[in-house]
């Protein structure tokens, strides 16, 4: 675990300062997945791979129902969310190594690109374009579920179990979170909960909180003790998948609307983090100190 942190902080900082350019995006002869709502009618269906820019005589075509959706995000997403209909729909194309991950929408009124980006980098999604869209104005949570059957298709990998439950829980706890204190900021804080993790080797809930809170503050944001409850048992939940660090840091071209705001804010929080980190060894040590008298 310690090894993996290391390696993962490092990677992390590498792709902080070292971005990606936007254009690194597919080929344009790469082959492409698309998924479809399986409610959609016809006409909907053909304005949404309009949207998505589906190529219907190329593209791998690959049907989502509602129990897809349930199966992944029916324990952490309400059902008014989910709803009884499969209607949004995504187009997947694998691109070139160290591309990273790059998101648009259409008619999604919840998850933004950001929020999609980070949870697909926690359930283990790695170099790909990814259009979501829908006929109507959607929250785009059960968009995911197709996302990450197309992926896995695309990619002929099979993600973790773990990793993708993981990634609906960030994907609706971060939505969460934005309502309150903004999308761009609830994004900001589970990165810097994600460095945290790596950077101290944090895997349990006693441990994290405290970054938890700090991360809050230094962000300027309130949040209810349920909230950083919610953000620290995630943060267990990400700690405990086996990440791959290589992959994983070159996934954060999804961030790049608000990269400059996280480069800032976790430098600021770097001396909150290890401020607390000394003084959680000082209360050890002083502990420790009264057994040896």
């Amino acid at each position: 675990m310690k090894k993996m942190a290391k390696r993962l902080a490092a990677l992390l900082m590498s792709a902080l300062l070292f971005l990606l350019p936007v254009g690194a995006l597919a080929d344009e002869t790469a082959q492409s997945f698309t998924c479809y709502g399986d409610d959609l009618t016809s006409e909907q269906f053909q304005e949404v791979a309009k949207l998505l820019g589906t190529n219907l005589e190329q593209d791998t075509l690959i049907r989502v129902t509602i129990e897809d959706e349930r199966a992944l995000l029916g324990g952490v997403v309400s059902s008014d969310k989910i709803g009884s209909r499969s209607l949004s729909s995504a187009r997947v194309t694998l691109t070139g190594e160290g591309s990273g991950i790059s998101v648009s929408t259409h008619n999604i009124n919840w998850v933004t690109p950001s929020m999609y980006s980070s949870a697909l980098a926690t359930a283990g999604v790695v170099n790909a374009s990814i259009v979501v869209a829908a006929p109507t104005s959607v929250s785009g949570t059960a968009a995911l579920a197709g996302i990450l059957k197309a992926y896995e298709t695309a990619a002929s990998a099979e993600l973790s179990q773990e990793a993708k439950a993981a990634a609906g829980s960030e994907m609706v706890l971060t939505g969460n979170l934005g309502e309150v204190i903004g999308s761009d900021q609830a994004v900001e804080l589970l990165a810097m909960v994600k460095k945290a993790i790596a950077d101290y080797h944090l895997d349990d809930y006693d441990t994290l909180r405290p970054y938890v809170v700090a991360g809050a503050e230094q962000l300027g944001v309130t949040l209810s003790d349920a909230q950083i409850d919610e953000i620290t048992k995630l943060g267990v939940q990400i700690a405990k998948l086996d990440l791959d660090p290589e992959k994983l840091s070159a996934q954060l071209n999804g961030f790049i609307d608000n990269i400059q705001k996280i480069q800032v804010t976790q430098q600021k929080a770097g001396a909150i983090f290890e401020s607390i980190k000394t003084a959680v060894q000082g209360f050890f040590n002083w502990i420790g100190s009264w057994f040896k008298r």
